[in-house]
């Protein structure tokens, strides 16, 4: 069922034996709101960096960006299974877009601590969802089981989350843990009360890569309103232009390791290694949008104090590249079965963590240097084992 049906028609398993699953319109316009949640998240750890609270503020980053992921990516394993292009799930589709700002919008207001107002607002993004997959096991009995257990498991893991914010801090951590737990359960379980497989590999390679763009978006706003910061002062702009170009190599060299070197093998090795490959991008979607909010803080803090170098702004890059390129090459050898490539991504993970003995002698800007050197170098390397690979074919 892909065109326009009646309001009271479900939405049913879609056929994933077709070569193309490109992503609908409907889908694009749904990541559009994760755009905003992203930048809103990246904004507060660029402020945390700059007030002097790095490693607080990454922490508080890394946590805050879990819900935010989930809920794109749960929407997005709903997608990527059932037909969903009838009048009805639009509106609810389109309802949880609307409960996506909401959530973005609360983002500072968590981040200060007052959890209570984000969890009640994510709870109720999430409802559309669950009626998209009640609505799909009324329509698909035979994979009725399939959808009452991503159902339910929503609902529990949403209750979690409410209650875990009005409860008394000392119990906070153990309720959203369960939560958290319920939440990656439930795809586990719920696959395992299929009859057939429930995903397109190519379309779900391909929404994930959208969303890759989405956080290498966020360093390509980053250096467009950190640069305009510093065109606004008065005077020398100081070693602006320099991170700005280092900044863009850095996300030009992520995207084109990404797209070419990490590879959508999982998809089609085994269920494990699928798991693998889905759960494991969380890691690289945070450190990817962390980057760009590390280098809107460089741009502050060297606009205010003309490149004095410390350790804070030079890790507030390195560490999310030497964590990016680490998850990349986790994914190649975990999920992907690529150890030989994944070693060159682990060496390249090395050398940018290598930069932080450095901060203290060196410019801020010379550092982001030294990151793009390491992320050109990776992707010469990738385009040698390309070239040798298309060369071995025979004509």
């Amino acid at each position: 069922m892909t065109g326009l049906s009646g309001l009271g028609t479900g939405p049913t398993m879609r056929d994933h034996g077709v070569p193309e699953r490109p992503a609908t319109p409907l889908e694009l316009l749904f990541d559009l709101c994760f755009v905003v949640a992203v930048a809103v998240l990246a904004a507060e750890l660029d402020h945390g960096i700059v007030d002097g609270h790095a490693a607080e503020a990454a922490t508080r980053y890394a946590l805050l960006f879990v819900p935010i992921w989930w809920a794109w990516m749960s929407y997005t394993w709903f997608a990527t299974a059932f037909s969903h292009d009838d009048p009805l799930t639009r509106l609810l589709t389109l309802l949880q877009m609307g409960g996506v700002l909401a959530v973005a919008a609360a983002v500072p207001t968590a981040w200060d601590g007052d959890l209570l107002s984000f969890a009640l607002l994510y709870a109720a993004m999430r409802l559309p969802l669950v009626a998209q997959w009640l609505r799909s096991a009324r329509a698909d009995p035979a994979h009725r089981a399939f959808a009452l257990t991503y159902a339910g498991g929503a609902v529990v893991a949403q209750v979690l989350w409410v209650l875990g914010a009005v409860l008394p801090p000392a119990a906070t951590a153990v309720v959203f843990v369960a939560a958290l737990g319920v939440e990656l359960a439930t795809p586990m379980l719920a696959v395992k009360r299929s009859p057939d497989q429930v995903y397109h590999p190519g379309h779900i390679a391909e929404r994930y890569g959208l969303f890759t763009i989405i956080v290498l978006g966020e360093t390509i706003l980053a250096v467009s309103v950190g640069l305009r910061d510093a065109l606004d002062g008065a005077g020398d702009v100081g070693p602006a232009p320099a991170i700005v170009v280092a900044a863009l190599v850095i996300a030009f060299g992520l995207w084109w390791i990404y797209f070419d070197a990490l590879g959508r093998d999982a998809l089609t090795r085994s269920r494990r290694a699928a798991f693998l490959w889905g759960y494991g991008h969380y890691a690289l979607f945070a450190a990817v949008g962390a980057i760009g909010a590390g280098v809107q803080a460089q741009l502050h803090l060297a606009h205010a104090e003309h490149g004095s170098s410390s350790l804070a702004p030079v890790a507030a890059v390195a560490v999310p590249v030497a964590v990016s390129l680490a998850a990349i090459a986790w994914l190649q050898q975990a999920a992907n079965g690529r150890v030989g490539e994944a070693r060159w991504l682990y060496v390249g993970a090395g050398l940018a963590l290598g930069v932080l003995p450095l901060a203290g002698r060196l410019p801020v800007a010379v550092a982001d240097g030294l990151l793009a050197v390491v992320v050109v170098a990776l992707v010469g390397r990738e385009v040698v084992r390309r070239t040798a690979a298309v060369d071995r074919v025979p004509a």
